[in-house]
């Protein structure tokens, strides 16, 4: 019994050495963990949408400084640090650290640094990353990949007893890669619909990208046609249209038996394929195109952050889908203590803004000029046309805000040959949301847009808009006769164009005053 026993203790003995020095290494790695989790994170707040060189400094410089509060070393600053490890070519820092340690692989070239507190550690911080496991992460000539930083940190571990049973690693180690969009980027699709887009008889051009969750379906007798075309920034610079799709397009509950892009309900059965590199002005009928070539994801990036690289359906897709963002609320917008019933708000003959209700049927027929301001649409009429637009409405709304609450409904149906003009109201506060909403919600039930004037003439009526149209649980229906010309952003649950032989919608993105879309500050890797 004794020699077993003696054979028991060792084996327990040793078990539990290795327990106790897993948890010490455990704990140590949780440590480190945090503190380039932290640092990283410290590093990407200070990328902001495009980065430089200069800001790639900022960012290494706050990622030393947040590790260095923690593990302190003496002999060099970190802004000496920084001015050694970064390169203007190529707009890449590299800084390691090496502090009271060497004994890294591969081994530290950094300048040996005493510890402050007899830590050992070797700290290296890449801006952009440069070993991360995400390959695509290491792309640091792709400038879609420059709001990225890598921290990778080693400690001299705590562990003790693992060496006496053949453990050869003295060493704890962290990676972590943060990813940082700033704020108040503008949302970079001239028509987003959550589901599907539609359209008429007619070519329909959208200069900007074009977003739609599961398919883009021009009308199946070969007339139609969708493209997205170029458009120009603020700064004059043009950049290729895109044409992207959500994810999965494949397997979709909500779409069982078909294949988005691939098989989408079309007629003729099948869906329109997708074109590349496409001239939208001479584009033919039965396509959906875009001007930007596609060669492979990386490409995709110019569009979106995130996106991939379809090659069944030769197109940008994301996966998760892309949700739009929350409306940036207008500023000063009123809380109006009644509701006034169409003619009702007329003052000297001018529309006032105000809540509109009326007990039943439309609440505003716009057969008078309107004021500047906020008009809060309840939802009333079972027609969905709460506010109408017909020949009677003023050819200029300047600074016109429509509100749908509750899924209330706008019928604009300008008469052949005229043109409805209509601007946001601005508060002149200078504050995002100010003076960029033509038309929102309150994402209330399903608020709709119906255009739909039949027979006479052979040109359209035109509801142009220099704005953004934030329907995200809505619907945009343009039948016969009528067109939608937006100059700005269309955020839409579902486009449906069903427009004859005559003008089609359009819509040409403004990234000057589009929708802004929230920060995001998180862990990559």
């Amino acid at each position: 019994m004794v020699p077993l026993m003696a054979l028991c203790f060792v084996v327990l003995i040793g078990a539990m050495a290795i327990a106790t020095d897993l948890s010490v290494s455990t704990h140590y790695k949780r440590n480190i963990q945090n503190v380039t989790d932290a640092a990283s994170l410290a590093g990407a707040k200070a990328l902001p949408a495009k980065p430089a060189f200069t800001d790639e400094e900022a960012a290494t410089s706050a990622a030393l400084a947040l590790v260095h509060n923690s593990f302190p070393w003496t002999g060099t600053t970190t802004a000496a640090l920084v001015a050694a490890g970064c390169n203007p070519i190529g707009a890449q820092c590299s800084v390691t650290v090496c502090v009271g340690m060497t004994s890294v692989s591969p081994p530290c070239t950094g300048p040996q640094l005493p510890a402050a507190n007899g830590t050992q550690l070797v700290l290296t911080v890449n801006a952009p990353p440069k070993t991360a496991v995400v390959q695509t992460f290491n792309q640091s000539t792709d400038p879609h990949y420059r709001d990225r930083i890598e921290v990778v940190m080693h400690q001299k571990s705590g562990a003790f007893f693992t060496g006496l049973f053949g453990s050869t690693s003295d060493q704890d180690g962290a990676q972590s890669v943060a990813y940082h969009f700033a704020a108040n980027q503008p949302f970079p699709f001239a028509l987003f619909s959550s589901t599907v887009i539609g359209d008429g008889n007619s070519p329909e051009i959208i200069d900007g990208n074009v977003y739609a969750s599961r398919y883009v379906a021009p009308q199946g007798n070969g007339h139609a046609a969708v493209c997205a075309a170029p458009y120009v920034d603020p700064q004059s610079i043009s950049h290729p249209g895109f044409i992207v799709l959500g994810a999965p397009q494949a397997g979709d509950a909500a779409y069982t038996g078909r294949d988005g892009q691939n098989n989408n309900p079309a007629v003729p059965p099948g869906s329109d394929p997708i074109l590349t590199g496409q001239n939208c002005s001479t584009i033919g009928g039965g396509v959906v195109g875009m001007s930007a070539t596609l060669a492979g994801t990386s490409d995709c990036q110019a569009a979106s952050p995130g996106l991939v690289y379809d090659v069944a359906d030769n197109a940008c897709e994301a996966n998760p889908a892309i949700t739009p963002p929350a409306v940036a609320p207008p500023p000063h917008i009123p809380v109006f203590g009644s509701t006034v019933c169409g003619t009702a708000g007329l003052v000297a003959g001018v529309y006032q803004q105000g809540e509109y209700k009326c007990p039943s049927g439309t609440s505003l027929t716009i057969d008078h000029p309107m004021a500047p301001g906020f008009y809060e649409i309840d939802a009333v009429s079972n027609s969905g046309c709460d506010v109408v637009m017909n020949a009677s409405t003023p050819a200029t709304l300047t600074g016109v805000t429509f509100l749908l609450k509750g899924g209330a409904g706008i019928c604009a149906n300008p008469p052949s040959g005229t043109t409805i003009t209509q601007t946001p109201f601005n508060g002149g506060s200078g504050l995002a949301g100010d003076g960029v909403y033509d038309v929102l919600s309150d994402s209330v039930g399903n608020p709709t847009i119906t255009m739909n004037t039949t027979g006479g003439g052979s040109t359209s009526g035109t509801w142009s808009l220099s704005g953004v149209i934030w329907l995200p649980t809505g619907t945009v229906n343009i039948a016969n006769k009528d067109a939608l010309a937006d100059s700005g952003q269309i955020i839409i649950g579902t486009w449906n164009d069903t427009s004859g032989y005559h003008q089609d919608p359009s819509v040409t993105y403004n990234a000057g005053i589009v929708s802004p879309q929230p920060e995001v500050l998180q862990l990559a890797e």
